[in-house]
């Protein structure tokens, strides 16, 4: 071994020579919106951070104060010549200014460390380069610690060339819900950062080709406390996709509960080790780094199976929701069916807004994000909907997704136990964990029973006007819901209402005496008679009468 100690003097000097080049400089740590809180407990009920984040003042440091997210500069001569070979690059969750190679009296064993024991490889071997405050987005806190001042991941993507990798992991995303304008922090636009990771994970693919660093070999990561935990789903779910588009290995780990950080962003030393027991069961990194990335290891992908059944599983406890008695359709979803299970038991625990759009299990995030129907979060209790973009092996097709109830949570949020239906029709109860672990979470909403719908087109002539969209009433399902249509034009006036039908309705209202030109449509949803709630207006809608 060529070197074991880099004194954190020779660290320094390292870190001064090169303090001209893009991307690397010392920094302080991460920054928390004071505004947003700590979050959720692990199992207590979160508390959703606004979706317009306020700009954050500089500095902060998480309430820690100080030490934390210095960059140290890989060093290609650290690891011995047949010594793996392995490049972290991070935020300050990886930065050395916080964490070491092992604990101090003042600093946390790193979960990287963590890692590099599972796989046999020295600690202070591992390579790292991290800036506190940057990500894919967001620049870092630069050489003087001031937000906003530094580099962002792809300006350090030349690290691959000077380290000589046989295995690139990245710890990233936890800073990409902010994007900087000048030296200010405030709330990035999804689509900015899409683009941007959609470049930056093409970039990292041509490095790794050029290095011959199998993409196999890049492992991701996204490490998140307690804090903000309903932006944690939206980062992971788009990062993982453009992870597995590259075929870099994607490693799903959980968020940690409030006790395993030390100020809702930066994990403590039973985070840290958390992450790194985490990473080395959700994928093969052990393996990977131990073979000099020649090598890949099995990873579990399947739950274990608790009971199946209904019958089975009601005697073991579980809750079945009466599941044989269910209707045939629930929110227009025909079961036995994993989506139609959980719709089911949602709408038997409450009058529960409805998800209208979605086609598959895949989309069911989305559609009941956008649709205010539900809140994601990374901290589930049980009742909430546990959700996969990719199903798990045994339970459906896998581009489908999948979605089930979560019954139990572990206290470190590593372990979900999910009664679900497969598409097979077949009840069972999974505790899921690793790699099989549900990728986030659906907090639903109740309602006060009136109805909820969207109208998908209106089209007009002049002998009629055709509606059609989807509505359910929240408290009366099986009732189906009445749609009334009032139609104004050159100050005249038609009102029709259709009949009930439930969930999808399309109706073709005729209305003699339209004459060419503009008219305005108004779409209301009826509540049922004798029942909880209001007529609510889902649409108007401006039509060229042709």
């Amino acid at each position: 071994m060529s070197r074991r100690v880099m004194t954190w003097a020779a660290t320094l000097a390292v870190v001064a020579s090169l303090m001209l080049a893009p991307g690397v400089a010392s920094a302080t740590a991460d920054e928390l919106d004071p505004s947003a809180g700590d979050g959720t407990a692990p199992i207590t009920t979160p508390t959703s951070a606004p979706t317009t984040a306020p700009t954050v003042p500089t500095p902060v440091d998480g309430g820690t104060g100080g030490g934390g997210g210095d960059v140290v500069v890989p060093d290609p001569n650290a690891p011995g010549p047949s010594d793996p070979r392995v490049l972290v690059f991070g935020d300050s969750i990886s930065a050395p200014g916080r964490y070491r190679a092992a604990a101090t009296t003042n600093r946390v064993k790193a979960w990287w460390a963590w890692v590099a024991d599972g796989a046999g490889l020295d600690p202070r071997d591992v390579m790292v380069s991290a800036e506190a405050g940057s990500g894919i987005v967001a620049r870092g806190g630069g050489g003087h610690g001031r937000v906003c001042s530094g580099s962002t991941f792809g300006d350090r993507l030349g690290k691959v060339a000077l380290t000589r990798p046989d295995v690139i992991v990245v710890e990233v995303g936890r800073n990409d819900i902010w994007d900087c304008v000048g030296t200010r922090r405030v709330a990035v636009d999804p689509k900015k950062r899409q683009r941007l990771a959609t470049s930056y994970f093409a970039r990292l693919a041509q490095e790794a080709d050029r290095h011959g660093v199998p993409r196999s070999k890049v492992y991701v990561l996204t490490a998140w406390g307690s804090s903000q935990s309903n932006q944690h789903v939206a980062v992971t779910a788009l990062y993982e996709g453009l992870v597995r588009s590259q075929g870099f290995s994607w490693v799903p780990l959980a968020a940690l509960p409030k006790n395993q950080t030390s100020d809702g962003v930066h994990p403590n030393a039973r985070g840290a080790r958390s992450l790194g027991t985490g990473a080395l069961k959700a994928s093969d990194l052990a393996v990977a780094i131990a073979s000099r990335g020649k090598r890949s290891g099995s990873v579990a992908t399947q739950g274990r199976v608790r009971c199946q059944s209904l019958k089975a599983c009601k005697a073991a406890g579980v809750r079945t929701f009466t599941y044989a008695k269910a209707p045939k359709r629930v929110w227009g979803v025909a079961g036995p069916s994993p989506r139609h299970f959980v719709a089911h038991a949602l709408t038997s625990s409450g009058r529960t807004a409805p998800v209208l759009n979605a086609a598959t299990a895949k989309a069911w995030r989305s559609d009941a994000v956008q649709s205010r129907s539900a809140v994601q979060t990374a901290h589930p209790k049980a009742g909430d909907i546990a959700w996969w973009p990719t199903a798990p092996a045994g339970v459906a097709p896998s581009a489908q997704g999948h979605v089930g109830l979560v019954q139990r949570v572990s206290a470190d949020n590593t372990v979900v136990d999910v009664s679900e239906v497969t598409s097979t029709g077949r009840f069972r109860s999974v505790r899921y964990s690793g790699a099989s672990r549900p990728r986030g979470f659906l907090r639903f909403k109740h309602t006060d029973g009136s109805p909820r719908g969207v109208v998908g087109s209106v089209t007009a002539n002049r002998r009629a006007v055709v509606v059609s969209g989807r509505a359910v009433d929240t408290d009366a399902e099986r009732r189906g819901t009445r749609i009334r249509v009032t139609v104004t034009q050159s100050g005249r006036t038609w009102t029709r209402t259709a009949k009930a039908t439930r969930f999808a309705f399309s109706h073709r209202i005729a209305l003699p005496g339209l004459r060419r030109g503009p008219a305005t449509v108004k779409v209301k949803a009826l509540n049922a008679p004798n029942s909880r709630g209001k007529n609510v207006a889902l649409a108007t809608r401006r039509v060229a009468i042709a």
